[in-house]
């Protein structure tokens, strides 16, 4: 029996591992036996990925979506995301080296990529103008990072099955952490924040859940944009048990997300809600629009009061109240920092002050506005100005161009396969991460990108939608797959 290239290959790995256990066990320095073990986790974990690609894209968004870099950060641990991108990275590109399965003929998606390095070169350019550039650099590094996870997530997804895996795995993963802040709510017992994964800010009266990363209206954001995704699994799947399933999720969701206190991210439920009834849902069912309705109604009645009032404060917005956004505290806080963003923009119009670098020019800027000062830097509070602010109007024009294009690149693939069969099992799919994106971006309104990374990976699943897509369509000549590769 002949050795091929790719068995040389696993043998080459089971030898490293082997000779790695027989120093560990041999040494008599502790430290020794550490590192092997955990290096040998190591290269089980690459070889794993080279075996079955999609696993690499599971541990990324399982370790994005858990703040576990952070969090081992905070217990004086090394950081772990952007080694881990680069190992899952190489290890995906290794298996398609050995394999020739990365995409090819990337057509549908070359101007989402085309606005993503136009986007890349503007953050990079605002470094030349940043009066700090060890922010500027960091800044630019994890965008960098950012779309290593964009394409190792492209190539690691090469069948629908496998994509949709990790569309579970991001709803199972932002599950799990959000039934830690349920227990919390029911239970009162916010001393228990399991391990970091469910911590929580006091706010007046008010305790506000902040998930893994600490900051009650990001991780609002972040839940917000996870939820249609389940909604879409309960319209659509054809098990009950597994829609039973979904409406208990759902209900996990809701809890955690009324309890982030958001206002941002309780307008964008809103938005999403209507999204779904009235444009992405064809077949309108008048009746179960009526009986929605009436459950929302029902379920406002018997929420706490606390979060009706948070709710309601969003009506200071309104023109009618007079001086009404001035009279709370934070919308008074953010109105300056809003202007002071448009000031920033006014007079750095082309390359920004630096990626990064709003919150240290917060307060040269503010001081012009008036409307409030303080001592502590600020952030913008809206991701479309921080990145004007910050990166002048070339970034800005670009980042709306990567959405832009994405979202006409996702209607166009859901409407080349209309013909094909495959099309009832997978544009529910591709209308769910829609959603799921202009959610994020309508919370994005109110709230700055310290927590861009969860968007990136949105767009990353975008993106290989589109590239699945194209290539269903394009195979439609040959035999239907079967369901169980969609």
């Amino acid at each position: 029996m002949s050795i091929t290239k790719n068995d040389f290959l696993y043998l080459l790995i089971c030898l490293f591992l082997v000779t790695a256990a027989v120093l560990a066990i041999g040494s008599h320095d502790p430290s020794v036996g550490l590192y092997a073990v955990l290096g040998s986790a190591g290269i089980a974990m690459v070889m794993a990925i080279v075996i079955k690609p999609s696993l690499g894209a599971s541990i990324l968004i399982i370790a994005i979506f858990t703040n576990i870099s952070s969090l081992l950060t905070n217990r004086g641990y090394p950081g772990l995301i952007k080694p881990l991108v680069v190992v899952v990275f190489a290890a995906i590109m290794v298996r398609n080296y050995y394999t020739g399965q990365a995409p090819k003929n990337r057509a549908k998606t070359a101007r989402i990529e085309m606005f993503l390095i136009f986007y890349l070169v503007a953050v990079a350019i605002s470094y030349l103008v940043a009066s700090d550039k060890a922010r500027a650099l960091d800044a630019i590094l994890d965008l960098v990072k950012d779309i290593g996870i964009i394409y190792a997530v492209l190539f690691a997804l090469r069948k629908p099955s496998d994509w949709k895996q990790v569309i579970w795995v991001i709803i199972l993963t932002t599950a799990i952490v959000s039934l830690f802040g349920v227990y919390q709510v029911f239970t009162g017992n916010y001393a228990q924040n399991f391990f970091g994964l469910a911590a929580h800010k006091v706010d007046g009266s008010n305790i506000r859940l902040g998930g893994p990363i600490r900051e009650p209206n990001m991780w609002g954001q972040v839940v917000l944009a996870v939820i249609p995704l389940i909604i879409f699994r309960i319209i659509h799947e054809p098990r009950k048990i597994t829609k039973l399933f979904g409406v208990g999720i759902l209900g996990i969701l809701l809890i955690e997300l009324f309890n982030t206190y958001s206002r941002g991210a309780y307008l964008g439920l809103v938005v999403i809600t209507l999204l779904i009834m009235f444009v992405f849902e064809k077949n309108f069912n008048f009746k179960l629009a009526l009986v929605s309705l009436g459950a929302v109604l029902l379920i406002f009645s018997l929420l706490p009061s606390s979060y009706i009032e948070r709710f309601a404060s969003l009506a200071s917005l309104s023109p009618a109240t007079e001086n009404g956004i001035y009279q709370d505290s934070s919308f008074r806080g953010r109105s300056s920092e809003l202007l002071t963003g448009l000031s920033i923009v006014a007079r750095n119009p082309i390359l920004g002050v630096g990626a990064g670098n709003y919150p240290n020019n917060y307060q040269k800027y503010s001081q012009e506005i008036g409307i409030e000062l303080r001592s502590e830097e600020r952030d913008a509070h809206s991701l479309y100005l921080q990145i004007a602010a910050e990166t002048g109007i070339l970034g800005l024009f670009s980042f709306l161009g990567i959405v832009g294009s994405l979202l006409v690149g996702l209607s166009k693939a859901v409407k080349s396969i209309e013909h094909l069969p495959q099309y009832q099992t997978w544009f529910p799919w591709i209308n769910a991460l829609m959603v799921a994106i202009l959610g994020y971006l309508v919370a994005a309104f109110f709230l700055h990108g310290a927590y861009i990374r969860y968007f990136w990976i949105l767009i990353s699943l975008a993106i290989t939608a589109i590239q699945l897509t194209d290539e269903l369509h394009k195979n439609a000549k040959y035999p239907i797959p079967r369901e169980s590769d969609l």
